[in-house]
C-alpha cells in the first residue's frame, strides 16, 4: 500500500471526498492503494460533520477509526450528529469510548444526564457486546453516578411480593426506573451486564445500594481529569495559572531544548493553524530554524488547551479547541509585540526566550478582553478578589 505524504497542500482528504462524491466507485478504488494510517490523516483534514461520509467510502473503517485521535473521534461523532454514533462506536478503541464520555458528557465538573443518556442509547444501538465493554471500560464510579439519576434500587426477599412497576434480571434486586423514558435504558444496561458481564453486574448493584453518591462523584471527576491530561487538558488549578498577572518587566526567560526540535522538518506557513496565519506569533515562527517553530507550536497549542479548561468551554464542541486558540494567539501577539519593543530584540528571538504561556500571561494583563470566561461559582459572586474577576490569580 502507499503511504500518504506526511505534508500536501491543499488538503488530500477533501480532494478525496469531493472525488467520492462525483465518482463513488473511482474513489473507492484509489481508497483502497492507501494505508489506514494515511486514511486516517486524510480524514482528520475534513470537517468534523463530513468525516462519517469520507468512512463509509473505505473498505475497511474498523482499520481506520482507531487510529484517529480520541478527541478527534468525539468530534466527528458529535458533529455529524449521534445518529451516527454507534457504528463508529462499535469499531472505536475502550480509550476512544471512555474519552467521548470525558468530553462531552462533563462541564466542567458537573456530570450532564442528558448526554450521558444520549450515549447510553448509541451504545444500546452499538449492540450488547459493545455495550458492555463501554461499561466496563469507563469508571464504576461514573455509571453510578449516571445510574443513580436514572433508577432506584431495592433488595425484595424471594418469599416477599415485589412492589409494582420494578424489574429484576436476579429475582432478589430490583430496579425502579425513575422516568418512563429511562426504562428501557435501565433494563438494558442490567441485562446485558448480567449475561454478559456478571460479576460487573454485581459490582453495579452494591454500588447502587450502598455506596456514596458523594465519593463516587469525587472518584469519577478524580478519573476523569487524570485521562484528560493524558489528552492534553491541565487540571483547572493548573490551567487558571494561564490567568495570573505577569507584569511586562517580570517575564522570566527560558531556553528550549535545542535538541528537541532538531530532527523536527521546517514549519512551512501553509500548515500553521488559520488562527496563527498572519499574526506576529505566526511570522515568528516562521522566521525560526527548522524544527524550531514546529516544536514552539505545540507549546502554543498547549495554552489554548489551558485555556479551554479555565474558560470552562465544552471540550467535545468542534468550536471549542479554534476558539481557545484563537484567543491564545491574541494573548500571545500582545505579549510578543510588546516584550518585544522593551526587549528590543525581534519576536522571533523573544519567542525562543520566553514561554508562550509567559507571552499569553503577560498579553491578559495588558489586555482586558482576555480575561477568563468561566463565571464565578453563586457563593463568590460578591468577592472582590483577583479570582473572583477572573483578571488572574496571584
Amino acid at each position: 500500500m502507499s503511504e500518504l505524504p506526511e505534508a500536501r497542500s491543499p488538503a488530500f482528504g477533501p480532494e478525496l471526498l469531493e472525488l467520492g462524491r462525483r465518482d463513488r466507485a473511482a474513489a473507492c478504488e484509489r481508497l483502497r492503494g492507501l494505508a489506514p494510517a494515511a486514511l486516517a490523516r486524510a480524514c482528520q483534514e475534513l470537517r468534523p460533520r463530513v468525516r462519517s461520509e469520507f468512512l463509509m467510502l473505505t473498505d475497511h473503517p474498523e482499520q481506520v477509526v482507531p487510529l484517529l485521535p480520541e478527541a478527534e473521534l468525539a468530534a466527528t461523532i458529535l458533529a455529524g450528529g449521534m445518529s451516527e454514533a454507534s457504528w463508529l462506536l462499535e469499531i472505536a478503541t475502550p480509550e476512544q469510548r471512555v474519552a467521548c464520555l470525558d468530553l462531552d458528557a462533563w462541564q466542567g465538573d458537573t456530570l450532564l444526564p442528558a448526554r450521558v443518556r444520549e450515549w447510553i442509547d448509541a451504545l444500546m444501538e452499538a449492540g450488547r457486546p459493545t455495550l458492555v465493554k463501554a461499561l466496563g471500560e469507563a469508571d464504576l464510579e461514573f455509571w453510578l453516578v449516571s445510574l443513580r439519576d436514572m433508577t432506584d434500587v431495592c433488595v425484595i426477599g424471594k418469599e416477599d411480593e415485589p412492589p409494582t412497576g420494578w424489574f429484576t434480571e436476579d429475582g432478589v434486586c430490583y430496579f425502579q426506573p425513575v422516568q418512563d423514558d429511562d426504562f428501557a435504558r435501565v433494563k438494558e444496561i442490567a441485562g446485558a451486564s448480567f449475561d454478559g458481564a456478571n460479576p460487573l453486574y454485581w459490582s453495579l448493584v452494591y454500588g447502587l445500594l450502598f455506596e456514596s453518591q458523594a465519593e463516587c462523584q469525587e472518584y469519577a471527576l478524580r478519573w476523569r481529569t487524570n485521562r484528560l491530561a493524558d489528552l492534553g487538558f491541565p487540571e483547572l488549578e493548573a490551567a487558571m495559572q494561564a490567568y495570573r498577572k505577569l507584569p511586562l518587566d517580570e517575564a522570566p526567560t527560558w531556553e528550549l531544548d535545542a535538541a528537541a526540535g532538531a530532527a523536527l522538518a521546517p514549519l512551512p506557513a501553509s500548515q500553521l493553524p488559520r488562527q496563527l496565519r498572519g499574526s506576529l506569533l505566526g511570522e515568528a515562527l516562521g522566521r525560526l530554524e527548522p524544527g524550531r517553530g514546529a516544536d514552539l507550536l505545540g507549546y502554543v497549542l498547549a495554552v489554548a488547551n489551558a485555556l479551554a479548561v479555565a474558560d470552562g468551554l465544552r471540550l467535545s464542541d468542534s468550536d471549542s479547541i479554534p476558539r481557545a486558540l484563537e484567543k491564545a494567539v491574541r494573548g500571545i501577539d500582545r505579549g510578543l509585540r510588546e516584550l518585544a519593543k522593551q526587549r528590543q530584540e525581534p519576536p522571533e528571538r523573544v519567542l525562543e526566550e520566553t514561554r508562550p504561556l509567559d507571552l499569553f500571561r503577560i498579553g491578559a494583563t495588558l489586555d482586558d478582553t482576555l480575561r477568563c470566561e468561566r463565571a464565578p461559582p453563586a457563593d463568590d459572586e460578591d468577592d472582590d478578589s483577583d479570582s473572583a474577576g477572573g483578571d488572574g490569580l496571584e
